[in-house]
């Protein structure tokens, strides 16, 4: 019981730092009503994980059951996220504005609308997105601000949210860790707070995800069911999430 309760409180510690990298440790252990040093241990144990890494005497975010590189993770799946993201490109319409969330999957799908010949305006925070997305003449790219993770290739932070908060778009195109009934679930808290950011700021969502992690749930919740207004994969669920999708109004297109 204890075990399961410190674990608990170590997830929520790597949400509190990507919310607010400079808290305090006496905040968080006021927070949490427990001591200073037990705040420091919990640090020490997830610096040893890898959850967690010491910059200048404080700590930084590493996402949380993020144990394979971008370089790794963006080579799984492969085929089946490559259709995905050209079914994706046949929902695009000429003259829309879109959110771009950031992800292994937004750098095929920049790729794949690189070549488009419609006018299109593609607001985001994935630095290699933005560079793929640049090459074609007829995008306009809007790279978000904010401090920039090195290995993932994205901003975040609340510079690059309030920088998504000055503008409106047709749609936003996001990925996730997860899609259950319960909702879109994702283990990286920053990429939590800028998408859910971009899904206010959007007239219509689209996710866009393999079956591979179809009722799968992360550590928080982007969304529920109710906020989607698309799903792009290469597969159908299975007979209830596909149920749960249509009783919320959400449209399937498969590959």
């Amino acid at each position: 019981m204890a075990e399961g309760k410190k674990e608990k409180r170590r997830e929520r510690l790597i949400v509190e730092i990507t919310r607010d990298p400079g808290i305090l440790i006496r905040d968080l252990a006021a927070k949490f009503d427990v001591s200073r040093e037990t705040i420091r241990r919990d640090f020490d144990a997830l610096c040893d994980e890898g959850r967690l890494q010491r910059r200048y005497g404080g700590a930084a975010f590493l996402p949380a059951g993020n144990t394979l590189s971008f370089v790794a993770r963006k080579d799984r799946h492969l085929r089946e996220r490559r259709a995905i993201v050209r079914r994706a490109h046949t929902l695009i319409d000429d003259d829309m504005v879109i959110m771009l969330g950031p992800g292994t999957t937004a750098l095929l799908f920049a790729e794949e609308l690189s070549t488009t010949s419609k006018r299109l305006t593609v607001i985001t925070n994935g630095v290699q997105e933005a560079l793929k997305l640049a090459k074609s003449d007829t995008i306009r790219v809007m790279l978000a601000p904010g401090e920039v993770d090195r290995q993932e290739g994205f901003a975040w932070g609340h510079e690059t949210t309030d920088f998504i908060s000055k503008f409106s778009s047709d749609l936003v195109v996001f990925f996730a860790d997860g899609l259950s009934a319960g909702g879109v679930w994702e283990a990286d808290s920053r990429t939590v707070w800028t998408v859910r950011t971009m899904i206010g700021q959007s007239a219509n969502k689209m996710l866009l995800i393999d079956h591979f992690r179809f009722n799968e749930t992360g550590l928080e919740q982007i969304c529920t069911l109710s906020d989607l207004d698309m799903v792009v994969s290469d597969r159908k669920p299975d007979a209830l999430l596909l149920k749960e999708l249509k009783a919320n109004g959400v449209a399937f297109h498969g590959t």
